[in-house]
């Protein structure tokens, strides 16, 4: 077919839609429509209608052969595989694989679609077979795992623990690199939906941090560097006093990481003299908050007399002294007598709150720390404010103390290594909030012990992930401050995995094969991949044969 152009006695022109045909041998045309008069660019569009149509027509023919069924969670898969691969963790779990030769599972796989697990829905292992490995990119997770597959897992992490965590510290490190001088511990509490203490040594009833005193529990203590990478971490049983965490604390760090220096950080939680003596002993240096308020009357009066402080500015001062052998740095700052001041006046409205009530009884305030101390009973055998309790703390405002036996470092110095506590307590935050390590389901010590470590495996990548966003954060600040732009808040790990969690894998088959195409990857979700060094993956993934 063809389009004929035709002109009659006029001159006017017009178009015809012929066809040749072939009649006893010989080549004819007819005319099959007549197109009407030529007017300037109507072909034009007479041809785009009929390719419209056409498209449109191919399209629904090809849709017959087309078929979604489901569509597959990818975006963080991808993170996470590159940050596994990088971190040395896929190195560790395939050295496992070797020795236990007789495995009948995937260890990396199943290990990686529990990590994945911690940032895409952090359930139980049981949740996680019922329902969610089935939501997990296929290409990248194997549907076909069990559920003793997982728990078998656990049994393996717990047992080469020490391993792992030896193997983390030295991955694409030298002898010369291990330089890892400063390290900050803490202690949290972590809970089981349960009362029972039976089935090992672990689960105990204790002070719990989350104020869960009917549930039992166990004491993990933490090691990290100071941009918050985890080194390793330590169980102990729910009701062991903090400061008897650090038994051999020093001696393990040395022998697990090779650390020829050591210097520890710690709140002033784990203050007492036996546990700085126990940390001395072990030739180890230390950082660790000064409880002034336990310490002699004639010492009190010294660290709170500003007198002796040298003012670095008007908003912050500093003393330093010695205990013993030891140097003591007593601080004040402006904020901390602020922060101080507004956390007490909280509690007293509360008190007095309580007081005005009509059951202004005693039993409402003899058990709460935080009342009794400012609190005094009169004749009448009530509560009242002891205002005289009240100045005298309000005269401790703002003062902060530390202990150390570094000797090398300036006072500033150690304050600010100190004030670097703050990326331990945030990586608790993670631990528990975002990658939900508690409540812990399991009820042998292994399994527990094998669990921490998986969830441990989940935070090194987002500690690694946290500290690249940081470093281009701060790139970003500084160039912002320098051009005077205000720039948005900061990016976190959290907000761009979120993002990932909405990218889909969705397989589309047509015909004899399956095209698994990715949905649409968000601007936070973009910035995080680029940061690690990583390409937008195209919009077609790739082409299986169908399954």
């Amino acid at each position: 077919m063809y389009i004929r152009i035709t002109r009659n006695t006029k001159g006017q022109t017009y178009y015809h839609l012929v066809e040749a045909y072939r009649k006893d041998g010989k080549v004819k045309q007819r005319t099959l429509l007549s197109l009407g008069r030529a007017e300037e660019g109507k072909l034009e569009k007479l041809i785009e209608a009929i390719g419209k149509h056409v498209d449109l027509k191919d399209m629904f023919n090809r849709a017959k052969d087309i078929d979604i069924k489901d569509t597959y969670i990818l975006g963080p898969l991808l993170v996470l595989n590159r940050m596994m691969e990088e971190l040395g963790i896929y190195k560790i779990l395939e050295q496992l694989q070797r020795i236990h030769d007789r495995l009948q599972f995937d260890l990396t796989k199943v290990i990686f679609t529990q990590v994945c697990s911690r940032f895409v829905r952090p359930v139980s292992k049981l949740a996680l077979y019922d329902n969610w490995i089935e939501r997990l990119y296929p290409l990248m997770i194997d549907h076909n795992i069990e559920l003793h597959h997982i728990y078998r897992s656990l049994d393996l992490l717990a047992m080469h623990k020490e391993d792992i965590e030896q193997h983390l510290y030295r991955y694409k490190k030298d002898l010369f690199s291990l330089t890892t001088d400063v390290v900050l511990y803490d202690l949290t509490t972590l809970r089981f939906e349960s009362i029972r203490e039976d089935n090992g040594e672990l689960r105990r009833f204790g002070y719990s941090k989350e104020m869960r005193n009917d549930c039992t529990q166990v004491v993990l203590g933490l090691l990290t560097d100071t941009d918050g990478i985890p080194l390793c971490f330590e169980v102990h049983p729910g009701n062991t006093f903090e400061g008897k965490t650090l038994n051999g604390i020093v001696d393990k760090m040395k022998n697990k990481f090779t650390i020829r220096r050591f210097i520890f950080i710690a709140d002033r939680g784990l203050f007492s003299f036996d546990n700085l003596q126990h940390i001395k002993e072990q030739k180890g240096e230390f950082i660790v908050g000064l409880r002034i308020g336990v310490m002699k009357k004639k010492l009190q009066k010294d660290y709170y007399n500003l007198n002796h402080f040298i003012w670095i500015s008007e908003e912050l001062a500093v003393y330093e002294t010695t205990l013993g052998e030891d140097r003591c740095i007593i601080t004040w700052s402006k904020a901390r007598a602020k922060r101080d001041h507004n956390a007490r006046e909280d509690i007293l409205e509360k008190i007095r709150s309580k007081l005005s009530s009509k059951q202004n009884k005693i039993q409402k305030f003899i058990t709460n720390a935080n009342y009794k101390k400012y609190l005094r009973i009169n004749n009448e055998s009530k509560c009242e404010l002891n205002q005289t309790a009240i100045d005298e703390e309000a005269l401790r405002d703002g003062f902060f103390g530390i202990i150390t036996n570094v000797k090398d470092m300036s006072a500033t110095a150690i304050v600010l290594n100190y004030k670097q506590l703050w990326k331990i307590e945030d990586a608790f935050g993670e631990i528990k909030g975002a990658l939900k390590t508690r409540p812990i389901f399991h009820w042998t010590d292994t399994r527990i012990i094998g669990h921490l470590t998986m969830c441990f495996l989940a935070y090194l990548c987002e500690a690694h992930l946290t500290k690249a966003l940081r470093k281009t954060e701060e790139q970003l600040e500084s160039k912002a401050i320098k051009n005077k732009i205000i720039e948005e808040r900061p990016l976190t790990v959290v907000q761009a995995m979120n993002e990932l969690n909405e990218v889909m894998a969705i397989p589309v088959n047509i015909k004899q094969h399956t095209i698994w195409i990715r949905t649409d990857i968000g601007p936070n979700a973009q910035k995080l991949l680029t940061i690690m060094g990583m390409r937008i993956p195209p919009k077609i993934l790739s082409k299986y044969p169908k399954m």
